[in-house]
């Protein structure tokens, strides 16, 4: 295939960086969560950045709300960093696929370039919010955008925002605000979420696994490339709404009462939402640090501000997990997650599969083995079944250039005969 060919100027070019960097790195630069700790970044991920271990689920699961070196504020009823914490999220991608002539790829900058605000805003209630750089598009007012999604893209496109018309409804977020929570802790172990995203699907308000069950929360670039509920689209897209968390060291539970939609919209928010319902059990076994998780989503929700209204249709189940431990002394990460996205009815189309025949079904893999401290190589497979079945491989290496910036270069071999998908990617993402 074209893309293996065309790629003899990335290896050459990944060997030398993974030959300049084969020793430790420590943090250079540190996002907005490592200045407010004290701690380093590797501190909260495994093997790299953002798959999360088990401390930095605890990190998580509290509201983002500890404590550190840095300096606070403290008062009757105040508790915050006496800095405004903020980091710079951007990523620039190049793509090479299969039916690009003369092997002129895409540069893809800035891709998912963002400001992430978030931290401690007080005892117990912590925040994230994620601000767009550069244009976006515009709320229509019903929960969609009026600009022209580019769907099919294996390399985990944005929408093309070429095509942005004027507003036509009654938002004016205008892409400013991507993604906003707000964490409220209730005694040691209880939490309410009310959550916005733009992209990052329903478990934006409250996930801890590495598997996909969160669209930015993955190990490897290409999230559909070992994430059944990615490929099926549950764990991505639009989703505001409110989640309640009960979690513990070992296991959480998170019921989320959530709209498919973003920006400002009309909908009876009063048990007129659909329903999300997500546990995961989180042991130590053997000193693997493993989870097994289940989710379930399913209801109807109704936008707009008079009859008769938009309506959404969810529908859809899946099972996963992940281990994340030593194999003698190289750090490997094993996930695996299935799904399915049952057919829509004559009178009810799931949000999640339009077609009328066909449950829609999907399993991904992925191993990543860390083989030098920073350097990490990785294998995964997926495939989905709806009419007809369609799968991709993925082979990648990933070199983290310091704690907070890393290099990954992967090649996506799909079976499907659509022209384009096949491709090679090469990126450069950090945080800072």
């Amino acid at each position: 295939m074209r893309y293996i060919t065309s790629t003899g100027s990335y290896l050459t070019f990944l060997i030398i960086i993974l030959s300049a960097f084969f020793t430790p790195h420590t943090a250079e630069a540190v996002p907005a969560f490592a200045r407010q700790t004290g701690m380093p970044c590797m501190g909260c991920h495994f093997q790299s950045f953002p798959a999360l271990n088990s401390f930095g689920r605890n990190f998580r699961a509290k509201g983002y709300t500890m404590q550190g070196l840095q300096t606070m504020i403290e008062g009757e009823e105040l508790s915050l960093p006496s800095t405004l914490n903020v980091s710079v999220i951007a990523k620039i991608r190049s793509q090479i696929k299969d039916n690009d002539d003369g092997n002129r790829g895409e540069v893809q900058w800035p891709d998912e370039a963002a400001l992430l605000v978030g931290g401690r805003a007080a005892d117990k209630i912590g925040f994230l919010m994620e601000l767009g750089l550069g244009s976006g598009g515009v709320d229509n007012g019903d929960g969609s955008l009026s600009c022209t999604d580019v769907s099919g893209n294996p390399a985990d496109a944005l929408p093309d925002l070429s095509n942005c018309t004027a507003n036509t409804g009654t938002g004016s977020t205008n892409s400013t605000f991507l993604s906003t929570k707000f964490h409220f802790g209730i005694g040691d172990n209880f939490g309410i979420i009310p959550f916005s995203t733009d992209g990052l699907g329903v478990g934006y308000g409250f996930e801890l696994l590495n598997t996909g069950q969160q669209r930015s929360q993955r190990p490897i670039e290409n999230r559909s490339g070992y994430s059944a509920a990615q490929l099926l689209g549950t764990a991505s897209g639009e989703a505001t709404g409110i989640a309640f968390v009960y979690e513990t060291p070992n296991w959480f539970i998170n019921y989320s009462h959530w709209t498919p939609t973003w920006g400002n919209i009309h909908a009876n928010i009063f048990g007129g939402l659909a329903h999300y319902l997500r546990a995961a059990y989180t042991p130590n076994l053997g000193g693997w640090d493993t989870g097994f998780g289940v989710s379930y989503m399913t209801g109807s929700v109704k936008t707009g501000k008079t009859d008769p209204a938009n309506e959404f249709f969810v529908d859809g189940w899946g099972i996963d997990l992940q281990t994340q431990g030593m194999a003698g002394s190289m750090p490997l990460g094993l996930y695996a997650s299935y799904g399915v996205t049952p057919k829509s009815s004559a009178t009810e189309e799931n949000h999640y599969n339009s077609s009328t025949t066909d449950d829609a079904t999907a399993y991904g893999l992925l191993a990543k083995l860390e083989v030098v401290s920073g350097t990490s190589i990785y294998l995964a497979y997926s495939s989905m079944d709806v009419i007809t079945s369609t799968s991709t491989s993925t082979l990648g290496a990933q070199q983290m250039l310091a704690q907070n910036v890393k290099m990954e270069l992967y090649f996506a071999d799909s079976d499907s005969n659509n022209l384009g998908s096949d491709y090679t990617m090469l990126m450069l993402f950090a945080g800072f």
